[in-house]
């Protein structure tokens, strides 16, 4: 499907110019358009000339197929809008908005179909094929076949969902137009009219389906978790800088597959000139977004590494955790003395589903603390959920 994409888009593999994206998007839109248009007309021929309701079904799904297509056209369209007032992250999430509506434009066509083929259960009418009848289907499978290789190509080299969920729906199609034929054969064969049965079964592949791309398409829109080998791409290149001694608190927010802003601390040595700091920060965020295009907000968090007290409580604490509750991590670690306690203050992260008491790890620092010496402890535990 290269050639294709290479004949039609211009600079084709700059997938992440808005620009690019929405002509990858314009062309598998209108080509989906004029196929299915094109099917539907044979298939209604052949189904009504022999009364078939899957037949027919399946036609108004080729079409309901050509309005999902005008639906991705429109969505990309609308995301390669630019940035204005009113939005000023872009209008990128529009193209996960069209995917969603494709599902459900799906969801509604297998219902429909399952309301047809119910009604032909009950009152069964008599279906005939001809040699047309097994052109059409056999051509339409090869088509959608196309179609689905198309659409499969397109959104890998997009990274679109939307164009995802209009390759699933073809290949629900390849399904739907098979079931269809092996009906056809069998009626025309045997003289049992399984006609009816078969479209109930084929509309149940076409429900289940489209609710599971309604809750793939729903995902990004709700907010989801970053992808983990952005993640350790992110963190790796943030960590390659001298002076950096740790990240933590990272969040990723995506505005669209073109647009994705990142928040974090960097811990840094609270010796070092805040200017000299200051200007590694500076330099990571510009190379992040110049290597990554990821548009990066970084926190600067002074560390002491002067007070060897704290840095031994923290390595006990580290120890603590890692023995006791290794899934979960801590940062922001410090103390603040005074005549009669010493307080503790650290940030523990859990990860969403972990059911580890904090009041336990805490009582188990304390115990280890003891052993260097009596001082009493007050801990000052803030806990963050893993983000990212």
């Amino acid at each position: 499907m290269k050639f294709i994409r290479k004949l039609f888009i211009k600079n084709y593999e700059d997938t992440k110019n808005p620009a690019v994206r929405y002509k990858h998007g314009l062309v598998a839109g209108i080509f989906g358009i004029i196929s299915n248009v094109i099917l539907c007309v044979f298939k209604l021929i052949v189904g009504i000339i022999g009364n078939s309701i899957t037949v027919i079904a399946d036609a108004i799904n080729n079409l309901s197929d050509a309005g999902s297509s005008a639906v991705t056209v429109f969505g990309f369209k609308l995301s390669s809008l630019p940035a204005d007032s009113e939005h000023p992250f872009g209008h990128a999430r529009y193209e996960y908005i069209s995917g969603l509506v494709v599902s459900v434009i799906i969801l509604v066509i297998g219902v429909l179909l399952m309301k047809s083929s119910i009604e032909k259960c009950i009152t069964p009418e008599e279906v005939s094929c001809s040699v047309f009848t097994y052109i059409v289907l056999g051509a339409a499978i090869l088509m959608k076949l196309f179609q689905m290789m198309l659409y499969l190509n397109f959104s890998k080299a997009i990274d679109s969902g939307a164009l995802k969920a209009s390759a699933m729906d073809s290949r629900n199609d390849i399904i739907a137009t098979t079931a269809v034929l092996i009906s056809t054969i069998i009626i025309d064969t045997t003289g049992v009219n399984i006609d009816a049965y078969m479209g109930i079964a084929v509309s149940l592949f076409i429900i289940v389906s489209a609710v599971m791309l309604i809750k793939e398409s729903m995902s990004p829109i709700l907010g989801e978790k970053p992808d983990k080998e952005l993640v350790e791409k992110l963190t790796d290149k943030i960590k390659s800088y001298d002076g950096v001694l740790g990240i933590h608190d990272l969040v990723i927010h995506s505005y669209g597959q073109t647009k994705c802003f990142a928040l974090c601390h960097v811990e840094v040595d609270a010796s070092v000139n805040i200017l000299i700091s200051h200007d590694i920060i500076d330099n990571i965020e510009h190379d992040v977004f110049n290597e990554l295009g990821i548009i990066l907000n970084i926190h600067l968090d002074p560390v002491d590494l002067q007070d060897e007290e704290m840095l031994t409580l923290k390595k006990i604490a580290e120890s603590v955790l890692e023995k006791e509750a290794p899934a979960l991590s801590l940062h922001d670690f410090r103390i603040v003395k005074g005549d009669t306690h010493t307080n503790i203050l650290f940030d523990i992260v859990l990860p969403f589903g972990d059911k580890t008491d904090i009041k336990e790890v805490e009582n188990k620092m304390e115990e280890e603390f003891r052993k260097i010496n009596d001082t009493t402890y007050f801990f000052v535990v803030d806990v963050d959920r893993q983000l990212s």
